[in-house]
């Protein structure tokens, strides 16, 4: 089969799941072959050996399952660049990079501060900021083993594993040291929530965070009070906006929330005068 069949088949495979389905099969058989997509154009009319054939499918099978196709690549873009994800680690989201976003419009990009980071998963979030950051220094937590040895082959990848201490503990539980500034992501969706079918091949753990699914941030926000942190910004749900204001206005905090680009409210900034 040449590479024009193979793909107009696997597009027709992936067209109930994917919005692209024609991309993503390019994607698909793109990581197979090692070549970019513009290779598939110039040699459309090139047969596949069986053996790749073989391969393709059984990826595009996977796909059409709803199996995340970052998990099938083990490549998952974030801010411009590539890291390496695999099953077991939370697939990064565009709307994070608003969380990053936020970080270097209310930090110093020369100042010396130490960056904690709860939840370090693949570790986007520390890698991108120690990039940005050059005088800082970052302690990122994660309770996942799975977390941490990916996190550690994208922080070599990245060539920031000088600077990116990592610690594997709940929340920040091991961290000792005095810390300016808290990052997170955490698991922000209610117990009860009816997850898509391509998001429940990702660890619950770094997705659910209690019955009404804001009990871990308000953890996180009482732990950015008690190490005397003079930043806080962290992500949250859609709707939990008026449920972390009454928390943070019971201990004389105004937090400023941030919306994403589909207009939903999606984190917050916290400024701690100490």
């Amino acid at each position: 089969m040449i590479i024009k069949e193979a793909l107009r088949l696997a597009a027709k495979k992936l067209s109930d799941v994917a919005r692209r389905p024609l991309f993503e099969a390019e994607i698909l058989l793109s990581n197979i072959l090692k070549q970019d997509r513009v290779y598939l154009h110039i040699h459309n009319e090139e047969v596949l050996e069986e053996k790749l054939l073989k391969i393709f499918f059984k990826d595009i099978e996977r796909r059409a399952q709803n199996f995340p196709i970052e998990y099938i690549t083990k490549k998952v873009s974030f801010y411009s660049e590539e890291f390496y994800i695999e099953e077991g680690v939370l697939i990064p989201r565009p709307e994070t990079e608003l969380l990053i976003d936020k970080v270097l419009e209310n930090v110093d990009l020369d100042e010396k501060v130490t960056v904690a980071e709860i939840g370090i998963g693949s570790g986007v979030i520390s890698i991108i900021l120690a990039k940005k950051l050059k005088n800082a220094r970052f302690i990122a937590t994660d309770i996942s083993k799975k977390a941490m040895e990916v996190s550690k082959i994208n922080l070599k990848k990245h060539s920031v594993e000088e600077k990116v201490e990592l610690k594997e503990c709940s929340l920040l539980d091991c961290v000792e040291e005095k810390v300016d500034i808290i990052v997170s992501n955490p698991p922000y969706i209610a117990k009860d929530f009816k997850l898509d079918k391509n998001v429940t091949f990702e660890p619950e753990e770094a997705l659910f965070g209690g019955k009404s699914g804001d009990e871990l941030i308000k953890k996180i926000i009482d732990i950015a009070l008690l190490k005397e942190a003079n930043l806080l910004i962290c992500e949250m749900g859609y709707d939990q906006k008026e449920s972390i204001k009454r928390y943070c206005e019971k201990k004389g905090l105004r937090p400023e929330f941030y919306k994403d680009l589909a207009g939903l409210d999606r984190g917050f900034v916290l400024k701690i005068d100490n």
